[in-house]
Parts: C-alpha cells; sequence; structure tokens
C-alpha cells in the first residue's frame, strides 16, 4: 500500500504541474477539445484511485469537479470565468492535500463545501461548443498526435542516478589509469583496438547517464501561466503571456532550483513593468500588454529571458529611493552611471513600489533574486528601455554535476574552483594593478577599482611557496558577496569538472563545496568563493557598493583621469597611440584588397568599398595589419605594421601639438608617444561614404559575346553594380559609367563615346609591355578598375 500510496502522490504532483498552464490555456481557448479532455482525466484519475487508497476528501473534491467537466464537455454547461477559478481552487486544494500526505503532516481542516459549491455557480448563458456539420479542429490535431507513439518512460529516484553517474565517473577514472599503463608498454594493435572500443563505450555510457538528470524546461514554465493569469486579474491588467524554448533541457536539480527566481520575476513585470490598460491607452499603447519567456542553450549555459512591454525601470525614482532609505548619498549619485542606477534595483531592502501589497513593497525582491541565480554559479543581466520595456537575462549552467572549473595550484598543492566565480585573472606584476596594506589587510587596486585580498595558502594554512614567475591574482565573485582578490600561484588548466560530495569533516571547514575527479585519476577539493570569504572576514554583502565605486572614480580624477588605448607601431616606424574605444577590432587583410580611386584610398570587403585613412599603394607584405576604426556612424580602417599592446594613457595629452592626425604626447611606461587624433582621421574621410555613392553602370560593349552575358554580367550583378549589356543607340552614357569591352572593335566604338574602358583579354598574359588590357578572369583587377572609374 505504501508503494501505491508514494506512485499515486508522485503522479499527482506531477499532473498538477503540468495542468496549471492547460486550464489557463484552455479558459482562452474554450474549443479546445484535447485540453479539456487531459484535465477531465486528471480527475477522473485522481477519483478512480482515491476509493482504493481510502482518500475520502480527494475523492468528492475530484468527483465535484469531473461533473462539471463532464456537462461542459457533453455542451451542457460553458467554461466560463468562474468555473475556470472554481477548477483551479479545486486543483490547489488537492495540491495541498498530496503535500501533506507526501510529507506525513496532518491534513488541512478548512472546508472544502464552499469549493464544490463555486463549481455550480454559471455566470452566462451557455451556447453549445460544437457547430453541427463544422469539423472540430482540436480533436483532428488530437487525432494526428495520439497517432504517435507517446515515449516509454520510468521513475526513478535521484540517488540511484547520482550513484551510477560515480560508479561511471570511477570507470573513466580507470580506463584513464589503464590507459597510461598501455602507453608504458610495447604496442599490441589487437589491445589497443579493444580498449578504444572500450573507451568509446564508457564515453557513451558516461553521456546517457549524465542525460538522464536532465528534463525539459517546460517543468520550468508549468506554472508561469496561471501566475500570469491570477496576478493580471488581481491587479486588472491584460497580459498575452509567449513561451517560447520548452523543449530545452537542464539539469532537474537546477530547474528545482531556478523556479523561485523566475516567479519573483515575472510577478515584478507584472507588477512594476507592464500598466494598466487605462495607463497604456493614454501612452497609445495597446491595452494588452506583452510578457515573453525565452529559453535557449548557449554553449555549456541555459540562457532565459524575460522581456516585457511595459514602463521598464525608473533610474530616478530608484535614486530618489535610495537617498531616502540611506543607501546612498546625494554627491555619489550624481558622479553614477547609467548603469551603475539601474544596478541599485538588487539593493537590499530597497523596492519602488509605491505601497506595501500582497505582491511587493517589502523589500525583498531583486537582491534576493541575485542571490539565488549566483548560488547555482548563474548571472543576471538587465536591458532597460524607459518607458518601452524591460529585458532581464538569466545565464544559468546547464548543470550543476558538471560544470566548468578551473585548476589551480597553491601550497604546492592543486583546487579546483567554478569557472563562474571568477571574474578576472591578472598576474601581480601587472601594471594595472597595485597591492597595498591597510590596518594590516591587503587591499589590491585594479584600474583604480579596490579590492580585498587573500592568499589561498593563508586561508588553507598553507607555506607560499617561492616561485621564479609572478603569482596569480584572481577577481574572485562570491554568490552574495562582494568581489575579493585571490593569490595563487598559477592557474594551469581548465577543464569540464564532474562534482561530487566530499566527506563531512572536509565540508564541515566551509570553504569547500564539494570533490572532482578530473582525468588525471587525482582527487582535487572544489573550492567554495563564499565560503573562502567568510573564513577571511571579508563582507558579504556590501553596504554601499555603488557608492564606493562612484569614490573610486572619484579619487581616479583628483590624480590623472586615463584612458584604455593601443599602442602600435605605423607602417613608417613610429610607436603611436590610439584611443582603444574607437577600434571595433584588428584584421590581417591581404594587400591585394587595397586600392585608391582620385584621392581616396579604399579596401574592398566582400566587394564592399571601405576607406583607408592612411591608405598607399605598393606594401611590402602579401598582408597587412588594419585597425577597423568606427565613430558610431562611418567606418574606416587604418593600416599598421604591428599592435604592439594595450596601455593606459591620459586622456589629455601631456603635451599637446595638434599637427595633421596627431594630437600630442603621451609618457608611457617612460617611453614618448604620439597620441593620433581621432578628430581629425574622421574628418579627412571623404563627405559620402564610398559604399554609399552611386557607382556607375558597367556597360557591357559587346552585347553578342557570350561569356560577357553569361559569365561576367553575373558576376557584376552579383557585386551590386547596374549592368548595360550592349552600347546605347543614341543614349548619352553617365560619366561614372565604365565600359567593358572583350574586343578591339568595342574599344574604338567605346572611345568614340568619349567614356571610360576597360579592356578585357582572354589570354592569361599581356601581348607587350603596351598591354593595358586585364585578364578577364583576374576578378581582384577588374573590380578595382571598376571601383577607380567611380
Amino acid at each position: 500500500m505504501d508503494e501505491l500510496l508514494q506512485e499515486f502522490i508522485s503522479e499527482t504532483q506531477e499532473s498538477l504541474e503540468a495542468l496549471a498552464g492547460e486550464v489557463v490555456a484552455w479558459e482562452a481557448d474554450p474549443s479546445d477539445r484535447e485540453r479539456l479532455d487531459a484535465i477531465f482525466r486528471f480527475f477522473h484519475t485522481v477519483k478512480g484511485s482515491c476509493g482504493f487508497l481510502h482518500l475520502p476528501r480527494f475523492e468528492r473534491l475530484s468527483h465535484a469537479a469531473e461533473d462539471v467537466l463532464s456537462d461542459i464537455r457533453s455542451g451542457e454547461r460553458c467554461p466560463d470565468a468562474a468555473t475556470v477559478n472554481a477548477v483551479l481552487s479545486i486543483m490547489d486544494r488537492i495540491a495541498q492535500l498530496t503535500h501533506a500526505v507526501a510529507v506525513g503532516a496532518p491534513l488541512a481542516q478548512e472546508d472544502d463545501e464552499h469549493l464544490v459549491a463555486a463549481l455550480a455557480m454559471q455566470e452566462v448563458e451557455c451556447v453549445p461548443l460544437d457547430v453541427p456539420g463544422q469539423p472540430d479542429p482540436p480533436a483532428t490535431a488530437h487525432r494526428q498526435r495520439s497517432a504517435q507513439a507517446a515515449p516509454r518512460t520510468i521513475r526513478l529516484p535521484l540517488a540511484l542516478i547520482d550513484q551510477l553517474m560515480n560508479g561511471v565517473s570511477d570507470m573513466v577514472l580507470a580506463r584513464n589509469e589503464l590507459a597510461r599503463q598501455l602507453r608504458d608498454r610495447a604496442g599490441d594493435p589487437a589491445l589497443e583496438g579493444a580498449f578504444e572500443r572500450l573507451s568509446n563505450c564508457v564515453a557513451d555510457m558516461r553521456d546517457a547517464i549524465s542525460r538522464t538528470r536532465m528534463q525539459r524546461i517546460d517543468r520550468l514554465f508549468a506554472a508561469i501561466p496561471r501566475t500570469v493569469r491570477d496576478l493580471g486579474r488581481e491587479l486588472g491588467k491584460q497580459i498575452a503571456l509567449t513561451l517560447e524554448g520548452g523543449d530545452v533541457e537542464m539539469d532537474r536539480e537546477m530547474v528545482e532550483m531556478a523556479v523561485d527566481p523566475l516567479i519573483h520575476i515575472v510577478r515584478n513585470s507584472i507588477d512594476h513593468g507592464i500598466e494598466t490598460p487605462e495607463r497604456r491607452r493614454a501612452l497609445g499603447k495597446p491595452e494588452t500588454g506583452q510578457l515573453r519567456l525565452e529559453a535557449r542553450q548557449s554553449g555549456n549555459q541555459i540562457v532565459i529571458e524575460i522581456s516585457d512591454d511595459g514602463a521598464g525601470i525608473d533610474t530616478a525614482r530608484l535614486v530618489e529611493k535610495a537617498i531616502a532609505a540611506g543607501c546612498l548619498t546625494p554627491q555619489a549619485a550624481a558622479r553614477m552611471s547609467e548603469a551603475e542606477r539601474i544596478d541599485l534595483i538588487f539593493q537590499p531592502g530597497l523596492s519602488t513600489a509605491h505601497a506595501v501589497t500582497a505582491v511587493s513593497g517589502r523589500g525583498v525582491g531583486m537582491d534576493v533574486v541575485r542571490a539565488n541565480i549566483e548560488r547555482i554559479g548563474g548571472a543576471i543581466g538587465l536591458d532597460n528601455q524607459p518607458g518601452r520595456g524591460l529585458r532581464i537575462t538569466l545565464r544559468l549552467p546547464l548543470t550543476l554535476t558538471i560544470i566548468p572549473g578551473l585548476v589551480l595550484r597553491a601550497g604546492g598543492l592543486h583546487f579546483a574552483i567554478p569557472r563562474a566565480a571568477v571574474v578576472e585573472i591578472l598576474h601581480d606584476n601587472n601594471e594595472m594593478l597595485r597591492i597595498g596594506a591597510v590596518g594590516g589587510a591587503k587591499i589590491v587596486t585594479i584600474r583604480n577599482v579596490r579590492h580585498s585580498m587573500i592568499d589561498l595558502e593563508d586561508v588553507l594554512g598553507l607555506d607560499i611557496p617561492a616561485q621564479s614567475g609572478p603569482r596569480t591574482i584572481m577577481v574572485v565573485r562570491s554568490a552574495s558577496g562582494l568581489p575579493f582578490a585571490l593569490g595563487v600561484s598559477a592557474v594551469e588548466n581548465h577543464e569540464e569538472l564532474v562534482i561530487r560530495p566530499a566527506s563531512p569533516i572536509v565540508m564541515a571547514s566551509g570553504i569547500y563545496a564539494g570533490m572532482t575527479l578530473p582525468d588525471n585519476g587525482k582527487p582535487m577539493l572544489l573550492l567554495d568563493a563564499a565560503g573562502l570569504a567568510r573564513n577571511a572576514s571579508l563582507p558579504e554583502i556590501a553596504e554601499n557598493p555603488i557608492e564606493a565605486k562612484a569614490e573610486d572614480r572619484a579619487d581616479a580624477k583628483n590624480d590623472v583621469e586615463m584612458i584604455a588605448a593601443l599602442r602600435f607601431e605605423e607602417l613608417s616606424g613610429e610607436r603611436r597611440l590610439l584611443q582603444l574605444s574607437l577600434i571595433e577590432r584588428v584584421e590581417e587583410l591581404e594587400t591585394h584588397l587595397f586600392g585608391q580611386s582620385g584621392d581616396h584610398a579604399f579596401v574592398r570587403l566582400s566587394d564592399r568599398l571601405v576607406p583607408v585613412i592612411n591608405g598607399r599603394h605598393g606594401f611590402a607584405r602579401e598582408a597587412v595589419s588594419a585597425l577597423r576604426l568606427r565613430d558610431g556612424v562611418r567606418e574606416a580602417y587604418y593600416a599598421v605594421a604591428a599592435v604592439l599592446d594595450i596601455v593606459q594613457m591620459p586622456i589629455v595629452p601631456d603635451m599637446i601639438t595638434m599637427q595633421g592626425n596627431l594630437s600630442g604626447v603621451s609618457v608611457v611606461d617612460g617611453e614618448h608617444l604620439e597620441v593620433v587624433n581621432p578628430f581629425a582621421l574622421f574628418a579627412s574621410l571623404p563627405e559620402e561614404p564610398l559604399g554609399h555613392s552611386r557607382p556607375g553602370r558597367c556597360v557591357l560593349a559587346d552585347a553578342q559575346d557570350g561569356w560577357a552575358r553569361e559569365i561576367l554580367a553575373p558576376l557584376l550583378r552579383h557585386a551590386g553594380h547596374d549592368v548595360l549589356i550592349g552600347l546605347p543607340d543614341g543614349e548619352a552614357l553617365d560619366p561614372r559609367d565604365i565600359v567593358l569591352c572583350t574586343t578591339s572593335d568595342a574599344m574604338q566604338a567605346a572611345d568614340i563615346l568619349g567614356c571610360r574602358a576597360v579592356q578585357l583579354r582572354a589570354a592569361q598574359q599581356p601581348s607587350g609591355p603596351q598591354d593595358a588590357s586585364i585578364y578577364r578572369y583576374d576578378q581582384p583587377a577588374l573590380m578595382a578598375a571598376i571601383a577607380g572609374a567611380g
């Protein structure tokens, strides 16, 4: 009996999770007979099982709901809002009773009669759903879906799956040890072939067992429709919900831990973001607000985006609330950037609600959401569009049992740390880093931002070994605390780590999150960033992180304001600096792509011409490095001999010259470097971008030439040129047109018209030194000639 009861509880809870959204969808489309049948089958199954298991309250509730749904199926009753509310209330009560039975708690003593009575209420006169003589699309769709065989499933305890995973991990280690033994001995092809087959089988088994822990994200989305429906009705808002990516899979444990943060974000979007219909009409928006949840897999992460078309975050009100709550001073608020203002939403105890309600206003909000997301190795980001909406992006690891990690060395031992916890890795000889001491504690300053610093050896009680090279400084972010700097001997590798529980005596130290078994077979302890911070008595919650950042930035401005710059070598040999924010990327371009038209140089990219600021003919190499610059609208290239490194330079040069493309000279690392003036660079570009000027037509003079019609003309059209086949009869050519000739007669006709002409030859080599024609299959030369004609 106990096994049957447990089976009943498990099936009922799973069905309830799935059906909450189905009821809401059925309310929106009462003609969906398939959903109605699924809901009816649930209550019918519960009623049938309850009599055998002697659960009279379950039986009475499910029987009442089944009767009403049976009337709806027969067309005797309509599924109005009151009916749907009553059905949902019955499902909620069954869920409460099921949970009580599962945990062995006494059943709630609430009266169920008012729930049963609510089912008898009818708001509107019934209109039959089925129209005689009309096909039933849902039924047709149901028949089509039913034709597909349902997947066969069984239910297993998670502990058994974990035991299988641990066993396969041990097999992997044994395989690796066997591989090392085989490498040390004389090779036997037959033995090596057998080992290779065994190795593949072990790898396939490990992947298969790993997938048993995966679950469709549909379960994470299951409670969203019900939440949106109920909260929208409570607040008087009309909301259209869109769910996408339900077929994405993630670890079952991760699904459980992500439910609460996701529900909280959805409730915030409805309460704070989406406006009432009256307010949306006044703003010129549709009365129905849009709420969209989309899930997708990106590498080893699951990305969940929650977006709405509501009001967005009012950062000015956030700042006012923060100042009123004492979290921020007006002076620090005045120095904050827009991104830092938005980040205030994560401050503990801060709420933008005007009054405390059942939904919000108590200050327990996004700080808890971010802490919970970061605690499972995830991250949260905001894209705020005031007046137009807000998009919140959650990035979660694919699984909690296999995570990307870094292998580090400290005190002569190896440890692992989750890669998601590491913000940045530097060496202690880096010029952007300064290490000092304040009151006996270490402080590291990285790009004018201060962090508390600890050495891992000090936390673990190990000796710091002497080493010839620099030590590594890692900026680590704990789940709920401030980023801090962690000093280690070196970071040696990064790999996917299988996480296993460590012994209780090890976990009792509070600084480890478990152990891992890498492929080398040597167990390593997995460090817990939050545990390290607590052990070192570092602040777990920032008292005022935004204000501290603003003060750090203000202190830096009192000295010299610095910006990032690229140090490079010109083609002529000079070493110069250029502001890094203007450089989109560095590319290696073949020199034959460069050309010149009049006073303007260009480079051809996929048959698109981009200006080159310092263009020239005759590079001494086959490829040249080029900086791709962009001012937000225009783009251009700057050819260089070599890219050296990225440095910090004063925003105002030490000596101002303002000559040509140079703005002055700055001293960086004891070297005098000329600073390139970005204003002068973009001012030297042509008034109209080359890629947007209207090119001339390509006129194919030899109208009867099959090669010109069938091969040359398509090439030119694919390159974006207008093509005219044959010389125009009695029509003047535009000076920008270029005539392409394949015979000498056509060349003479083009000369008579007085326009630019290019002679194409069939032979690969010219007939002599006076032959200025172009080999017809030399595409770069042909395109350069056409571009030069404009």
